[in-house]
C-alpha cells in the first residue's frame, strides 16, 4: 500500500486541499495500488517530473492535473462500481464524445462512462512516467512490441487482465479514424472471454480530396444513424434511456467548454512572452474529446481558474519563457510524453498549441442543424481536423498556423497510426509550401517513449531548435 504522506504531498501539488484532500486521500491511495505506483514513483513526481514539465505554479495547472487525477480514481474504482450494481460504459478515442455525455447524464450515479486507456495513459506517462508495466502485460498477451501497435488499445487490454478495470456492460468502439481500435475490443474478447461486450460504429473515408465532409449531408446522416445505433446498443445494456434532450444538453457543455478553451488558446498562443506551455493546453484541449465520470465541472473550474492566472500574467508581462522566445506548433503534442516539451523549453524554443485539437472559425460556427441535435452532433465531428481528408486537414491547419503565428510546425509522432501518421509527410510538404512555415518530421510514439531512443529524440529536437532560433535571428 502507498505511503500517505508523500501521496498527500502529491494531491496537495495537483490543488486539493483541506477536507477535500482528506476525502479524497484514501480513493487515491486505491488507486495508485490498483496502477502499481510505488512512493518512489509517486515521490519522483511530486520532486521532479511535474515540477519539471508542467508549468505548476498557476493554480489553474495544479486543478487540471487534479481533475484529470480524479477521473483516473474514477476508473480505477470501476471493479467497485460493477459489484454495487452499476453499468460501467467504455469508449475509446477517437470517437464523437457527446453521446456518451448524455447517457451520464441519462444514468447519473447509476453509471461509470469513461475512456479508461486515455485516463490511465495520461496520468501514468503524464505525471508519473510510469505506464510501461501495465501496457508491457498486454505486449505479453499477444501485442508484438516490434509491430508498433497504438499504446492505447495496449493499454486498454493489460489494464483489463492486470485487474485495474472492470468488464465493461459495453464498451462503444469506433473505426472512423483507428481500426485497430475495434479489432483490438474484438481481441481483447477473444483472450478474456464474452464478459468484454463490445459495439462497433464506422464511418468509411471514401470522400474526394476536394470534398468538405461537414457540408456532405448524406454522409453526416449516415453518421448520425450509426450514433443512434450505438446508443441503442448502450440503452440494451444498461436499460436506461437517451433522450433528444440529454443529447442537446450534452452539446451544450461540450460546446460551453470548447468555447472557453478556444479562448483561453487564443490568449496563450499570442502572448510574448510565452505564458504556458502548449502541453498543457493540449491536455486541457483533449477533455474535449474525453468523457468525464465527474463531469465538467472540475475541468471548468481549471479552466476559469488558470484563464484569469493567464490574463494576469499577460498584463504583467510575466512569463514561462523570455519575450522573443521562438514558439513551434505541433501536429498534435505528445502531452502523454510532457518532457518532449521541457526539452525544447530547455533548448531556448516553446510549443505553443496542437493543430489537431485547436479549434477552427468552422469548429466554432453555429451548427447548421439546431433542431437535430444527431445531425447536430455528427457535423461537430465531421468538422473536427483529425477527422476530415487530407486537404481539409492541411486547411485547418494553415488556418491555426495564421492565427497562432509559430515559427515551426512539427509532425510526426504517429507513426505506428496507420490513418493519422501515414499522410503527416504529405500535409507537412503542403503546409509548409503555402505559409512558408518550415516543417520538421519527428518520429516518435505519441503516447509511450519507450519503443525509441530518448537521446535520439533528444538531438533531433537539439537540430530542430538551433534552426529554428537561427531562422528567427536572421528574420530579425
Amino acid at each position: 500500500m502507498a505511503g500517505k504522506e508523500i501521496n498527500t504531498r502529491y494531491l496537495e501539488l495537483a490543488g486539493f486541499e483541506g477536507e477535500e484532500l482528506d476525502a479524497i486521500l484514501p480513493d487515491w491511495l486505491a488507486a495508485a495500488d490498483a496502477m502499481g505506483l510505488t512512493d518512489e514513483d509517486v515521490r519522483y513526481a511530486v520532486e521532479e517530473y511535474i515540477p519539471q514539465c508542467w508549468n505548476v505554479q498557476y493554480r489553474g495547472v495544479r486543478k487540471l492535473i487534479g481533475a484529470w487525477t480524479r477521473e483516473c480514481i474514477e476508473v480505477c474504482k470501476t471493479k467497485q462500481y460493477k459489484a454495487e450494481g452499476k453499468k460501467i460504459i467504455y469508449g475509446i478515442l477517437p470517437a464523437v464524445v457527446t453521446p456518451y455525455t448524455a447517457f451520464k447524464r441519462a444514468g447519473g450515479d447509476n453509471v461509470h462512462v469513461s475512456f479508461p486507456d486515455l485516463v490511465l495513459i495520461q496520468t501514468l506517462n503524464g505525471f508519473f512516467h510510469k505506464a510501461g508495466p501495465i501496457i508491457s502485460k498486454a505486449e505479453d498477451m499477444g501485442f508484438n512490441y516490434g509491430c508498433r501497435h497504438c499504446p492505447l488499445n495496449k493499454m486498454r487490454l493489460g489494464a483489463y487482465v492486470t485487474g485495474t478495470i472492470a468488464a465493461p456492460d459495453l464498451i462503444w468502439s469506433w473505426g472512423f479514424n483507428c481500426d485497430e481500435g475495434p479489432k483490438t475490443d474484438e481481441m481483447i474478447q477473444g483472450i478474456t472471454g464474452k464478459k468484454w461486450k463490445y459495439h462497433v460504429s464506422r464511418v468509411p473515408h471514401d470522400s474526394t480530396i476536394n470534398e468538405e465532409e461537414d457540408m456532405m449531408e448524406t454522409r453526416l446522416k449516415f453518421m448520425s444513424d450509426q450514433m443512434k445505433l450505438g446508443v441503442k446498443a448502450i440503452e440494451e445494456a444498461t436499460g436506461f434511456t437517451i433522450t433528444d434532450e440529454h443529447l442537446i444538453q450534452a452539446n451544450k457543455d461540450v460546446g460551453r467548454l470548447g468555447f472557453k478553451c478556444g479562448m483561453l488558446t487564443n490568449l496563450c498562443t499570442n502572448a510574448d512572452p510565452p505564458v504556458l506551455g502548449g502541453e498543457t493546453l493540449t491536455m486541457l484541449q483533449q477533455v474535449l474529446t474525453v468523457p468525464f465520470n465527474t463531469g465538467f465541472k472540475y475541468m471548468e473550474d481549471a479552466i476559469d481558474t488558470l484563464t484569469k492566472e493567464i490574463r494576469a500574467a499577460i498584463k504583467a508581462g510575466e512569463g514561462v519563457m523570455p519575450k522573443g522566445t521562438p514558439r513551434v506548433g505541433f501536429y498534435n503534442l505528445p502531452f502523454c510524453i510532457p518532457w518532449v516539451g521541457k526539452y525544447f523549453r530547455d533548448n531556448g524554443v516553446i510549443t505553443a498549441f496542437s493543430s489537431a485539437l485547436t479549434h477552427s472559425k468552422k469548429e466554432m460556427s453555429p451548427t447548421k442543424y439546431p433542431d437535430d441535435p444527431w445531425m447536430s452532433a455528427a457535423e461537430s465531428w465531421a468538422r473536427n481536423g483529425m477527422c476530415m481528408n487530407l486537404n481539409g486537414e492541411a486547411n485547418a491547419m494553415i488556418e491555426k498556423i495564421e492565427l497562432c503565428n509559430p515559427d515551426g510546425m512539427i509532425l510526426g509522432f504517429f507513426d505506428f497510426d496507420r490513418w493519422l501518421g501515414a499522410h503527416q509527410k504529405i500535409i507537412a510538404k503542403i503546409v509548409q509550401e503555402r505559409t512558408g512555415v518550415p516543417s520538421y518530421y519527428i518520429e516518435a510514439d505519441f503516447w509511450d517513449d519507450r519503443d525509441y531512443s530518448p537521446e535520439s529524440l533528444k538531438t533531433r529536437i537539439e537540430s530542430v531548435c538551433q534552426i529554428i532560433k537561427m531562422r528567427k535571428a536572421m528574420q530579425q
